[in-house]
């Protein structure tokens, strides 16, 4: 490792944990308005049309605004990265330009773009510019979305790829016209294994207001609405799993669903860490899924979607809190106050019930006298995570014994 004046926080043989904070999201899309290539922080549904201007379908950032405010009040940083020029030729009195079989112009969802249209290019720079978000806001985002594009291979890689460099998790789309396709594509196109990348799949129909119709839309927007609100009411270390979305209208492609039936499609999507949708009697359309993309290669808690999240919140404090230890004098005094800073916050996190414990040590055989003598100190932290709970089982025992009893 070469030259760092800074801190490190590394990965152990056993896991690491977590932070407070609120979710930021992150989208990069296209709009049919606003600034091009220029990060702006939107808080409302107001504040969003008049950057972005009205809901046309075929277009992505307005819808995918529209979607996670309805869900959460939230800070999104958002990008658009359509010039007033390209946007307006894919206009047609007020609405996107179809062709004959009512697809937008635009090709949003599918898994390759005609040349045309191919904004491929243009979203991969606005998610690189991401990495700046923090020194132009003064925060970042640890959700980070494409909805429309994120299924395109090149988009993918780098959602993954700037998602890790800010701790923070990417929600990619899967385009695939059946459930059959979808599992084939997990195992080929769609085959990354990270922690930091949810794979979601079909998209979902939802009723566009300004346009007075039903349209599809990328399941990623509503993962990230999802959760967005559910890190807001339980604390971000639950999953958003089983999250009942608001304004789903159907999906593009029917996903049977069952709680008992390992063959339903929930379940094989689930199998294959692909987040969907359950639909069942009475209770709406819910989120459905905990795993990110490491599973099923690994089934350890940490490829968990709350634990990802736990294990990227605890690298921010860790960050945070150990910053005002750095360029400190190295003294014991020093070294008992970073333990007790760490272990203080990981005791509270065990209060929230976001771990199952947690402790902060440091290891003599970790800090040799000539690597302090650098400078350098390490610690380690020791994490039990506390899974999300994904199987109940019953057992039903008849008991006639307690027959007796009626006479």
């Amino acid at each position: 490792m070469g030259y760092l004046h800074g801190i490190t926080v590394k990965e152990g043989e056993k896991p690491v944990i977590l932070a407070s904070g609120d979710t930021v999201i992150a989208v990069v899309g296209t709009a049919s308005k606003g600034d091009t290539n220029s990060a702006k922080l939107v808080t409302s549904k107001k504040q969003a049309k008049e950057l972005f201007g009205d809901n046309i379908g075929g277009f992505t950032l307005p819808g995918a605004l529209e979607i996670i405010f309805t869900h959460a009040k939230v800070k999104v940083i958002a990008i658009n990265v359509l010039t007033t020029a390209e946007a307006t030729a894919l206009i047609t009195s007020g609405k996107m330009t179809k062709d004959e079989h009512g697809n937008w112009a635009s090709n949003i969802g599918k898994k390759t773009l005609p040349s045309a249209v191919d904004f491929t290019s243009k979203i991969t720079s606005g998610i690189e510019s991401l990495n700046i978000a923090e020194t132009d806001f003064g925060l970042k985002p640890n959700v980070i979305i494409a909805p429309g594009y994120s299924q395109i291979v090149a988009v993918m890689n780098k959602l993954d790829d700037i998602s890790a460099k800010l701790n923070a998790t990417a929600i990619c789309d899967i385009a695939a016209d059946s459930v059959t396709a979808a599992l084939t594509e997990r195992n080929s196109t769609y085959n990354l294994s990270k922690t930091n990348v949810i794979y979601t799949f079909p998209e979902l129909m939802y009723y566009n207001e300004h346009e007075s119709e039903q349209q599809p839309f990328a399941l990623s927007a509503f993962e990230a609405a999802g959760k967005a609100a559910r890190d807001a009411e339980t604390g971000f270390w639950n999953s958003p799993s089983n999250y009942q979305l608001t304004g789903v209208t159907g999906m593009s492609v029917k996903i049977t669903a069952s709680l008992q039936d390992a063959t339903a499609d929930t379940n094989l999507l689930n199998a294959q860490g692909i987040v969907t949708v359950l639909r069942l009697a009475k209770s709406g359309y819910r989120l459905w899924g905990n795993w990110t993309s490491a599973f099923p290669a690994t089934e350890l808690s940490d490829a968990m979607i709350s634990c990802s999240a736990v294990k990227q919140n605890i690298t921010e404090a860790l960050f945070s809190g150990a910053l005002k230890f750095a360029d400190k004098t190295i003294t014991p005094l020093v070294i008992d106050l970073i333990l007790d800073t760490v272990n203080a916050h990981l005791r509270n996190m065990v209060g929230k019930g976001a771990i199952i414990a947690g402790e902060c040590i440091v290891d003599k055989e970790d800090n040799q006298p000539q690597e302090v003598a650098k400078g350098k100190l390490s610690f380690k932290n020791i994490i039990t995570y506390a899974p999300s709970l994904e199987q109940i089982t019953f057992e039903q025992v008849v008991d006639i014994d307690k027959l007796k009893s009626i006479f």
